[in-house]
């Protein structure tokens, strides 16, 4: 109970404390980004730190450098759109990155951490798609949360999962010119990415090569408990069916900020 409390106060004063927000809906991809910058910070300042995914400990390591935290912005993934948190006074004066992907995507990669990492969803994917809680609608309510929020912090920048897979080094300099480190080389940039390339995650996931449970599997031999499962865009439509993609494809153009026009089908017209 002791460690629990400590673990509560010591979060407590990183959201409070922390210059630069990482923030995503869970399954958008937040862990390779991360891995990514601490590769990039690794070989451009010569520096290592133990457990690189806790990207606050480069501070230690680097003076000058933000407090980097990452993480999901309450847990969205068991709640419902209407409980979600809406105020965001939290990160005024803050910088914030906030990292989306195609909420299709999103809904397939969360049905398969909740039924073969974590084990806290029984039912079928078309079943998930429907879900009251964490599913398309939690994640359409959040992506609009922070769309009316971004004008919160002092700096907002929205990158998504599809322009880190077209173009990892144009997507990073936009981050480190955020974070303030505006030296770095493409160089470092591209090795930075290719170090991190979904066939390289997943030796390292395979192997606990970073000793983190954020990327580590369930089942070695079960391809499905992967965090690196797949790895591409638009891999949902392997997975779900023409009625449940349907029915989320309306919900996004109903529902989805423009802010995230990308996404809606209306944009595949234009």
């Amino acid at each position: 109970m002791l460690v629990k409390y400590w673990s509560r106060i010591r979060r407590k004063w990183l959201m409070r404390n922390a210059d630069v927000h990482i923030v995503s809906f869970p399954k958008c991809g937040r862990t390779w980004l991360c891995l990514m910058i601490a590769k990039a910070l690794e070989y451009h300042y010569g520096v290592t730190v133990n457990r690189p995914l806790k990207l606050r400990r480069f501070r230690q390591k680097v003076p000058g450098l933000p407090l980097i935290l990452q993480h999901h912005d309450g847990g969205p993934e068991f709640q419902r759109a209407e409980a979600l948190e809406r105020d965001k006074s939290l990160y005024a004066g803050k910088k914030v990155i906030f990292l989306v992907r195609d909420p299709r995507d999103v809904t397939v990669s969360a049905y398969f951490q909740k039924t073969k990492r974590n084990i806290n969803f029984e039912g079928s994917i078309e079943e998930y798609v429907y879900h009251p809680v964490g599913s398309i609608e939690t994640n359409i309510a959040f992506y609009n949360i922070w769309a009316e929020n971004r004008a919160v912090p002092s700096e907002f920048l929205l990158m998504t999962y599809e322009d880190l897979h077209e173009d990892a080094v144009r997507e990073l300099r936009r981050a480190f010119e955020l974070l303030g480190v505006d030296d770095i080389s493409d160089e470092t940039l591209q090795r930075a990415a290719d170090e991190c390339s979904f066939d390289n995650m997943r030796k390292m996931e395979a192997t606990n090569a970073l000793g983190s449970g954020r990327l580590a599997p369930r089942d070695a031999k079960d391809e499905t408990t992967y965090k690196t499962r797949e790895g591409r865009a638009g891999g949902y439509v392997k997975h779900l069916k023409p009625k449940e993609i349907a029915h989320i494809d309306k919900l996004i153009d109903e529902r989805l900020d423009d802010l995230y026009g990308v996404y809606k089908r209306g944009a595949e017209a234009e």
